[in-house]
């Protein structure tokens, strides 16, 4: 019989395709939603979908009765008061109710910025919690901290500008989601994964700029890709309507003086290395039509 796997957060842009890779491969999958009527709009009848809540703890067990694993991809949208309640306090009621229905295995996504520890800067330090209260469940576990995904570029682009915040100098290991949602299959079936913190890495380091320019280049060959100061950013952001924007701010700000300092080499050995580069996904990608 194959394995069966509760997805939760699978409706997005990383979880989807993980769900879609872990079915290919051949496991029974199901997507856990707080929104089961929207989930199903979204994606028919391709998965089976449950309803659960990650918190509110007791909406959790059913989904979970009967499942050999668990992936967690929760996504608070860079909003400091949801960092506590989704993936804090989420995540760990997931890791209790894992442990006592009997999962096997869970998998888990932070990001290559989180090396567990705690550093006072929020968006990351609830990741760091959160990996600990994975950890502290005894279920074993898979943590991957993948670097930038290429399919973050399109969100680059607003409102007919495509634009980056701060220099943003640093070169990072991009990826394709199809690489990262390949690996964690590969680390679902392999016994060595097994409690085990992953730094999942793209073959070539690039900044934003270099990354942003060059899909600008092919698909919005009319955008010229753009700096954004902070201090105009901060200022933007009292405006009407630009919420997101001050979201973003604090966020960006890390990522700007903070290195891509971590060793892929055993995710690589384990899981296997990503091979797709920015030019084969730029090619791969298909622009959404006008709207």
């Amino acid at each position: 019989m194959p394995s069966k796997v509760l997805v939760i957060g699978g409706t997005g842009m990383l979880g989807l395709p993980v769900a879609e890779r872990l079915k290919l491969d051949g496991f029974e999958v199901t997507i856990m939603s707080s929104n089961v009527e929207r989930a199903k709009g979204m994606l028919g009848d391709r998965f089976d979908i449950v309803e659960g809540d990650v918190t509110r703890v007791e909406s959790l067990k059913a989904p979970m009765d009967g499942k050999d694993f668990v992936y967690i991809n929760l996504n608070s949208e860079l909003d400091p008061n949801k960092y506590q309640s989704i993936e804090v306090e989420g995540t760990a009621y997931v890791a209790a109710v894992a442990f006592a229905t009997g999962i096997k295995r869970i998998v888990m996504i932070t990001g290559a910025s989180s090396k567990g520890e705690i550093g006072g800067v929020v968006y990351l330090d609830a990741k760091v919690k959160a990996e600990r209260a994975v950890i502290a469940s005894t279920v074993p576990y898979t943590i991957m901290r993948p670097s930038w995904f290429f399919e973050s570029l399109p969100k680059f682009i607003q409102k007919g500008r495509a634009a980056i915040l701060g220099e943003q100098p640093i070169k990072r290991n991009w990826l394709a989601v199809s690489d990262y949602a390949r690996q964690v299959s590969v680390a679902f079936q392999k016994d060595e994964a097994a409690n085990k913190c992953f730094y999942n890495l793209g073959p070539k380091k690039l900044t934003m700029m270099e990354a942003l320019t060059k899909f600008c280049g092919r698909h919005y060959p009319d955008l010229k890709p753009e700096t954004v100061s902070f201090g105009k950013a901060k200022f933007l952001s009292h405006l009407p309507g630009m919420k997101d924007l001050r979201k973003a701010i604090p966020f960006f700000e890390y990522f700007n003086t903070n290195e891509e300092d971590v060793d892929p080499t055993e995710a690589n050995r384990i899981l296997g290395a990503n091979t797709t580069t920015l030019e084969t996904w730029i090619d791969s990608w298909q622009k959404p039509p006008d709207k």
